[in-house]
């Protein structure tokens, strides 16, 4: 499914597309999923008595991430035939789920998503991971699809500092003037770029809900900064190409 040209495009671009490749199952999973996930996340901020958690805010953008074993029949999609092809075309043939969240954006309430690079959330060096950002529902300019900046537009492929905004949470490393490549894509697309590529999204203008749902792997095990504490999943995928489970 993954061509030589789009393996090529990846090393020297940080990024590609693949249209309408996730099977309706799954699809359909991932939507239910969703819908199951932001329920959970509402009875907590209740319980905690806020509308914010981390980057989350209630009825207009939410983040929920490591959730994968909460929500039934998501690690199918998670661990698919599929997401083994992705991460050997572009991280080899070891691979461990790293991270997993929905990026879901409310009708009319969508907030915008600075420009980043995953790897600026950890903010260290470390060997870099691949992200798998799934369009949930068709994606276009209006309701807040991603972004990608090639590496050649910006001129840089490696970890730059990084600065959190005290009010959303987010992290933002370019401040340019550069757009970037807009994903207006269908339902069931990838966009597939490395930790090191910067991204952004827009806000949701729309009346309809945009759900996006992000894996990522990694080709080691990451730790944390000076420690041996293991950051994130860390959940064997993949060894010598090989799948190690299937859900």
């Amino acid at each position: 499914m993954i061509t030589n040209q789009q393996k090529q495009q990846y090393a020297d671009e940080g990024y590609f597309i693949l249209e309408r490749v996730i099977p309706n199952e799954h699809l359909q999973i991932l939507r239910a999923s969703c819908d199951h996930l932001i329920e959970l996340m509402h009875q907590k901020m209740d319980r905690l008595g806020t509308d914010h958690i981390h980057i989350s805010h209630r009825g207009k953008r939410y983040h929920i991430a490591k959730k994968y074993e909460q929500a039934p029949r998501l690690s199918e999609y998670v661990f698919s035939d599929l997401m083994a092809e992705v991460c050997r075309a572009t991280i080899g043939d070891t691979a461990f789920l790293f991270y997993d969240q929905y990026v879901a954006k409310a009708a009319e309430q969508g907030i915008q998503f600075s420009w980043h690079q995953d790897s600026g959330y950890l903010g260290f060096p470390h060997r870099p991971y691949v992200t798998v950002w799934a369009a949930v529902d068709d994606m276009s300019l209006e309701n807040g699809t991603a972004f990608v900046m090639p590496y050649s537009t910006i001129g840089v492929k490696t970890l730059v500092e990084h600065i959190r905004d005290p009010e959303t949470g987010d992290k933002t490393g370019y401040f340019g003037k550069e757009s970037g490549i807009p994903a207006v894509v269908p339902a069931g697309s990838l966009v597939v770029f490395s930790s090191l590529t910067f991204h952004r999204s827009g806000a949701n203008t729309t009346d309809k809900m945009r759900r996006a749902y992000v894996t990522q792997y990694s080709p080691e095990l990451i730790h944390a900064k000076n420690s041996e504490e293991l950051m994130h999943l860390g959940v064997p995928f993949l060894n010598d190409g090989l799948k190690l489970r299937n859900k």
